[in-house]
């Protein structure tokens, strides 16, 4: 009888069913926590780049589309702007306020009135209200950046329990602030004092001149 009861096989896939379907669904669920692992990455990272770069080519203009470039006849930042709030002549001359970084808090709030935060609010305020992280801004002589940080979405707790620790994610990126333009007006004014000066007649040109020069190329 104990002979004939090992030799039915009736039964045994819902046995084997039943040992191997756990560990099955178990190592789906897992891959699936993964792959949301780092599709939560790349949305970070793209977010971070996508920002930094956007305030990186907005810096110029508060008021540029930071998509299309545009940007609607008579609005523009303070003519100088970059002298006082961009700290460039405390980075010059290494006077207190030179090593101070600009930054806010993601999602985009209050950003005061220093515009340099303003400048980065506007361009926080596109990034979704579900990431967190931070904007920052920094001068030092001869470069400027912005630096994007944003945290996790959402934690996936089963993926980390299943590695035993914490898993960090945070995407990250910096971009350049470039000016071309800015750089070869304030070449060209250099150039034209210069010589101005070199020629003798620097020291004996007219407010009105002065004025003249400052107009075409303060602009």
């Amino acid at each position: 009888m104990t002979r004939a009861f090992t030799r039915d096989n009736r039964g045994s896939f819902t046995l084997e069913s039943s040992l191997v379907m756990p560990v099955v669904l178990m190592s789906t669920m897992l891959l699936l926590f993964f792959c949301l692992y780092l599709y939560q990455t790349s949305i970070l990272q793209m977010t971070s780049a996508a920002a930094a770069e956007r305030a990186a080519y907005t810096w110029d203009n508060s008021f540029k589309n930071s998509r299309s470039g545009a940007v609607e006849t008579g609005k523009s930042d303070p003519l100088y702007w970059r002298l006082k709030d961009d700290v460039m002549l405390q980075t010059l001359f290494g006077w207190a306020g030179a090593e101070e970084t600009a930054s806010i808090q993601l999602p985009s709030g209050d950003s005061g009135d220093s515009l340099p935060a303003v400048k980065l609010s506007r361009i926080g305020q596109e990034i979704p209200d579900a990431i967190h992280g931070t904007m920052a801004y920094n001068r030092n002589l001869l470069f400027r950046k912005v630096t994007v940080s944003v945290d996790r979405l959402v934690r996936l707790k089963p993926l980390e329990r299943a590695m035993g620790r914490d898993l960090m994610q945070l995407g990250q990126s910096s971009s350049y602030v470039v000016e071309p333009t800015e750089w070869i007006r304030t070449v060209d004014l250099g150039r034209y004092y210069a010589a101005r000066f070199k020629s003798g007649t620097g020291s004996g040109a007219s407010p009105k001149e002065a004025g003249a020069a400052l107009k075409q190329y303060g602009k």
